[in-house]
């Protein structure tokens, strides 16, 4: 402390040390440069992408999808629908879960006629013959990532009947109940309609062979000629009319006659 004689007046004037001024100096400067690191550490965190915003690898991004997804999993049951010789067979694998595209094959020995297509991850064809035991065959499926395996079987069984195309004109023809109609005598009646239709052609035929004969007087010989050979012919027709109709009535009878 020191007195002030400044201006005439007299006063106590307390002075500061050297100690003080530089503890002030160091204080100012160490607010700067903390000053200066904080604005520092918030331009770099601007600049620096955060974590969550860098997109993963595509094999660790894989990955994580593979992990959230389902497992792969075949769903064809393990008894595969039965096939039947000499008729087309096809059966689509299936399976769920997993990702990208699915590879299938089949391990084993497939019935003769059968192929597997891996791409489609189908069995088609037509069997040729049965199979005394059910074909023994391992199902895989694979996404690139995951895989999936179960054991099948499947049984080729023999046709009953062999195929035979139907016929062009069958569809459009309805069955005929011909029993039944001969039982109530509808074949009399063919029998004798037949027989009319044959004689009136027979008629017609010998009226034509007279009508040539009567406009060539020489002919007369032959003209009678003619006259016997169709009266042969009407006398075999009325005989295959009584015949057939005998039959028909000895066929309607005779069961009726016959002890069960």
């Amino acid at each position: 402390m020191r007195r002030n004689r400044r201006g005439g007046s007299q006063g106590l004037e307390f002075g500061g040390s050297g100690e003080d001024s530089f503890v002030a100096v160091v204080v100012t400067k160490l607010t700067g440069a903390l000053l200066f690191i904080l604005l520092l550490t918030m331009v770099i965190m601007v600049l620096i992408p955060k974590a969550i915003d860098v997109p993963a690898s595509p094999g660790k991004a894989n990955e994580a999808d593979a992990e959230k997804r389902d497992p792969l999993t075949i769903t064809t049951a393990e008894g595969l629908p039965e096939a039947i010789a000499g008729r087309p067979y096809t059966l689509a694998l299936a399976a769920v879960g997993g990702t990208g595209t699915r590879k299938w094959s089949v391990q084993g020995q497939l019935p003769e006629g059968l192929k597997f297509d891996d791409t489609l991850g189908q069995i088609t064809g037509t069997p040729t013959k049965g199979t005394p035991e059910p074909s023994r065959l391992v199902l895989r499926v694979s996404d690139g990532l995951k895989s999936d395996a179960r054991p099948a079987r499947l049984v080729v069984f023999e046709s009953d009947s062999p195929l035979t195309l139907p016929s062009r004109w069958k569809p459009s023809l309805p069955p005929i109940p011909w029993k039944s109609w001969l039982d109530q005598g509808v074949g009399f009646l063919l029998i004798w309609v037949m027989h009319i239709l044959s004689m009136n052609i027979l008629r017609g035929m010998e009226g034509s062979a007279s009508e040539a004969d009567s406009s060539n007087a020489s002919t007369e010989e032959m003209s009678f000629s003619n006259r016997r050979r169709y009266r042969a012919y009407k006398i075999a027709v009325r005989l295959v009319t009584s015949l057939a109709t005998l039959g028909l009535a000895a066929w309607l009878i005779w069961p009726h006659l016959v002890p069960k």
